[in-house]
Formats: C-alpha cells, sequence, structure tokens
C-alpha cells in the first residue's frame, strides 16, 4: 500500500536534495528521474529533480534574468499566471490566432489546469518564484515553440528549455526521454536536436512578460521573441 506524501515530507526531501552531500542528493536525482520517466506529469518528481541536479544553475538563470530590465521588474513585482491573476475568459474572448486565445486554447483542449503549478517548498523567495514561473510559462512556451504535449514534443520542449536555462533537469529529461522513446517515436532525438537549436537561436523567454503578449498574433509574438516555425 502506497504511503500519502505530506507537506512535511516535501520539505524533509527539498532540505536534502538542496543541502545534503553529492551521493544523498544522486540517489534523490536518481529516484525522481525513474519516477518521472514513468509518470511525466508528477511535478513533486519535477521539482526534486531539478533542486537536487540544479543547485548551481538556479543562481545563474536568475542572475540572467535580472540582469534585463523585464526581468528586473518581473522579479519585483513577481505576477502569477493563474485563475486568481489572469482572466481565462477575457482570453478566450480574443481573437483567434492571438497568443492569449491559443494558449487558453491549447490548456482546454488538453484538459490543463493553470492552478495546478505553485511555489515549491525549501526555497528562498525570489528562486521559489522563478521555479514557479518556470513551470506556470510552460504551456505557453508550448503554445510559442507550437510543441505538442505529447512524449515527442515534451521531449523537444525539455531541449529547447535546455538552451534557455542550461538547468541539468531539462537537459535530462531530453536525453533519457529520446533515448527511452526512440524505437516507439522514431525521428524524436532529430526533434530534440531540433528543439535545442532553437531554443539557442530564441530570445530570452525566462525574462519576458508573456502575459503582456496575450492580445498579439501568435505569428508575431514569435517574431518579436525569434522562435523560429517547428519542423
Amino acid at each position: 500500500m502506497e504511503t500519502a506524501v505530506t507537506h512535511e515530507d516535501e520539505l524533509n526531501a527539498a532540505r536534502v536534495a538542496l543541502t545534503g552531500t553529492p551521493l544523498q542528493r544522486a540517489k534523490i536525482a536518481t529516484r525522481a528521474l525513474v519516477s518521472l520517466l514513468r509518470n511525466p506529469d508528477d511535478t513533486r518528481q519535477v521539482f526534486l529533480l531539478g533542486v537536487s541536479t540544479g543547485r548551481r544553475a538556479l543562481p545563474n538563470l536568475l542572475t540572467r534574468i535580472v540582469l534585463s530590465e523585464e526581468g528586473g521588474r518581473m522579479i519585483r513585482e513577481q505576477p502569477t499566471i493563474d485563475s486568481k491573476h489572469v482572466d481565462y475568459e477575457a482570453l478566450r474572448k480574443l481573437p483567434d490566432g492571438t497568443l492569449g486565445r491559443e494558449y487558453v486554447r491549447f490548456l482546454d483542449v488538453n484538459h490543463l489546469d493553470p492552478d495546478l503549478f505553485h511555489a515549491p517548498p525549501g526555497l528562498p523567495q525570489i528562486p521559489a518564484y522563478v521555479a514557479q514561473r518556470m513551470r506556470q510559462t510552460h504551456d505557453i512556451w508550448h503554445v510559442l515553440t507550437g510543441y505538442t504535449p505529447d512524449v515527442p514534443g515534451e521531449v523537444a520542449l525539455q531541449a529547447f528549455s535546455f538552451a534557455q536555462s542550461r538547468t541539468p533537469l531539462s537537459l535530462l529529461i531530453a536525453f533519457f526521454g529520446s533515448l527511452r522513446n526512440s524505437v516507439k517515436h522514431p525521428g524524436i532525438i532529430g526533434k530534440s536536436i531540433d528543439g535545442y537549436r532553437r531554443g539557442k537561436r530564441a530570445a530570452f523567454l525566462p525574462s519576458v512578460w508573456l502575459e503582456e503578449m496575450w492580445a498579439l498574433p501568435l505569428e508575431e509574438a514569435r517574431k518579436r521573441l525569434s522562435i523560429d516555425a517547428v519542423n
């Protein structure tokens, strides 16, 4: 019988992932990766894998965000993408083909909950906000890149994300996801490589206030952000 995971369990695991010995962090990362390959929707494992492998990557990502004017404003104001802060009904009324309309269509068609992603436990306020922001913009990145929410699309988006954020988590998911699914999904390795290249060419999305682009035609948003058409 599987034991329910409590909030205290999450905090303890997060503390070990952040401050444990290299061996302790490696064990947590390995368990999280195995669980994540079985269930890609397990956001707790995403967090544990991310903090256990990316303690150095998160400060570097944060530094790059705050060095830009728009990113610095984002850190100060900390906008949130959930039903408390975004009028999703208003997005549904935007013209077809706009970023906001296509984002909410993506949520509706794939039965996705925008309130799923919260600040992870065990981190200081600003790093926790950055981690939350990356989670909450994930589905918008899907829309911008054109990657579908299936295995090949998720793997390609993780490769794109690694090029953007340099977080080991994205690299691990893209690498092992490509290898594990190469027989079932021929071409997934090439799609992953292409995703990385597209991410390198694109503007630095973690510092972009995407909510201010809701009314833009999707193709115009892609042009502004230097996101190439998906192959």
